[in-house]
C-alpha cells in the first residue's frame, strides 16, 4: 500500500459513489418498497445503503487517522487539537442548511410525502415530518439533536442520524489518537476498540478505517484482492443479530481493497466520480428534503408510479436537480464552512492548523 504525502486519490469519488447508492434506495423505498424488505438477490449487493454507510463511517476513520500515521511526539497535541476544534464546525453548515430548508417547505406546504405515501403505500415515506415544526426547535436540531439526541420520529431530517455517529466516533477516535499515537501500538489499539466497541456509534469500521492508516508498507498479492472483494461484497448484506457486525468488517475490507487498487482509484479520481465525491457530503444531507418535496410532488401531479417510464423519467428529474442543488450547496455552503472551520481552528491556535480533508 503506497504512502500518499497529503491524500489517498479516489476515495472521495468512491464516497460519492456511496452517496448515491443511498439516495438511489430511498428513491426505490417509495415506488418500489420490495425491493430492500422483500427476498434480497445480486442486486441488493449493488445497491446496499447499509454497506454505504459502513464505507462512510470506515473512510471518515482513515481519512481523519491518515495525517497522524508518521507524526513525531511533539506534532500530536497540536494535531489532536486542531482535530477537535474543526469537526463539529466542519459537519454543522449543510446540517443547519437542510434542516431550515425543511422546516421553510414544511411552513410553504411544499412537503408533499404524506400524500404520496397514501397513494404508493410507501411506509418509509410515510413515517417521517409528522409535524408542523418550528424555529426554535428545527435549530436546537442542528445544533445539538442530531448529534446526541437524535430521534427519526421528530427529525426534519432523518438521514442526518449517521453525522451524530460521525462526529461522536470521531472525537473517541481524536483521543485514541492522542494516546496511541502511530506504530504496531495504535494498529493494534484501534483494532480492538473496534472490534470490542462493535456497531455502538459506528465505531467498528471507524475505527477500523483508521487502523488501515497503521498497516506497514506492503504489496500483497493480485490473487488476493478478489478473493476478498467477493466475500466482502455477499456477506454485507447478511441478516440477523450480526449482520452490522459483519458489514462493518466488510467495509474495512473493501477499503483494504480499494486502497491497493491504484487503477480503479486513478479512475475514481477524475470524472463523473470526482465530481460526486465533492458534493457527496451535499447530496448526501438534501436527499431526503428533495424526495419528500419535488420528487413527491412530480409523483403526484404526474402519477409516476403507475409506469416503469414514469418512475424513470421521475428518477431522471429527481437526480438532474438533486445533483443541481447539491453542487450550489457544495460551493456555498459545504466549501465555505471547511474554510470557516480552517479560520477558527487556526485563530485559537494562534498558528497555522495541519488540516483535514473534507471527509465528513
Amino acid at each position: 500500500m503506497s504512502r500518499e504525502t497529503v491524500r489517498v486519490e479516489g476515495l472521495e469519488g468512491m464516497r460519492g459513489i456511496a452517496a448515491f447508492v443511498v439516495f438511489v434506495h430511498h428513491f426505490l423505498l417509495i415506488f418500489h418498497p420490495p425491493f430492500y424488505f422483500g427476498p434480497h438477490d445480486w442486486r441488493h449487493l449493488l445497491l446496499n445503503p447499509n454497506l454505504a454507510v459502513s464505507w462512510f463511517f470506515a473512510h471518515s476513520g482513515f481519512v481523519l487517522a491518515w495525517k497522524s500515521r508518521d507524526m513525531g511526539p511533539s506534532e500530536f497535541p497540536k494535531h489532536i487539537l486542531d482535530l477537535l476544534l474543526r469537526r463539529y464546525l466542519r459537519l454543522l453548515p449543510l446540517v443547519l442548511v437542510s434542516i431550515l430548508l425543511t422546516l421553510l417547505l414544511l411552513s410553504l406546504q411544499g412537503i408533499h410525502s404524506g400524500v404520496y405515501a397514501g397513494i404508493t403505500d410507501s411506509k418509509w415515506l410515510r413515517g417521517y415530518l409528522r409535524f408542523q415544526g418550528n424555529l426554535p426547535d428545527a435549530i436546537g436540531q442542528a445544533l445539538y439533536g442530531v448529534y446526541f439526541q437524535f430521534k427519526s420520529s421528530t427529525s426534519y431530517n432523518p438521514s442526518l442520524w449517521t453525522i451524530g455517529y460521525e462526529l461522536i466516533s470521531s472525537y473517541l477516535l481524536f483521543f485514541a489518537i492522542a494516546i496511541l499515537r502511530n506504530g504496531t501500538k495504535s494498529l493494534i489499539g484501534f483494532a480492538l476498540i473496534a472490534l470490542a466497541c462493535g456497531t455502538w456509534k459506528g465505531i467498528l469500521p471507524f475505527f477500523l478505517g483508521a487502523a488501515l492508516t497503521r498497516l506497514p508498507l506492503h504489496t500483497p498479492p493480485r490473487w488476493l484482492l478478489p478473493l476478498l472483494t467477493l466475500p466482502a461484497f455477499a456477506l454485507s448484506d447478511l441478516s440477523g443479530k450480526s449482520a452490522d457486525y459483519v458489514r462493518g468488517i466488510c467495509a474495512a475490507v473493501l477499503m483494504y481493497v480499494l486502497l491497493n487498487s491504484p487503477r480503479v482509484r486513478a479512475y475514481l479520481a477524475q470524472g463523473v466520480p470526482d465530481f460526486l465525491g465533492k458534493i457527496s457530503y451535499a447530496l448526501y444531507a438534501i436527499h431526503f428534503l428533495i424526495l419528500v418535496s419535488f420528487t413527491s410532488w412530480l409523483g403526484c401531479i404526474w402519477s409516476s408510479h403507475e409506469t416503469n417510464s414514469g418512475i424513470a423519467i421521475n428518477f431522471l428529474m429527481t437526480t438532474a436537480l438533486l445533483i443541481s442543488v447539491s453542487y450550489f450547496l457544495y460551493r456555498w455552503v459545504d466549501h465555505p464552512g471547511i474554510q470557516f472551520s480552517k479560520w477558527f481552528a487556526k485563530k485559537a491556535l494562534g498558528d497555522k492548523p495541519f488540516g483535514e480533508s473534507r471527509s465528513p
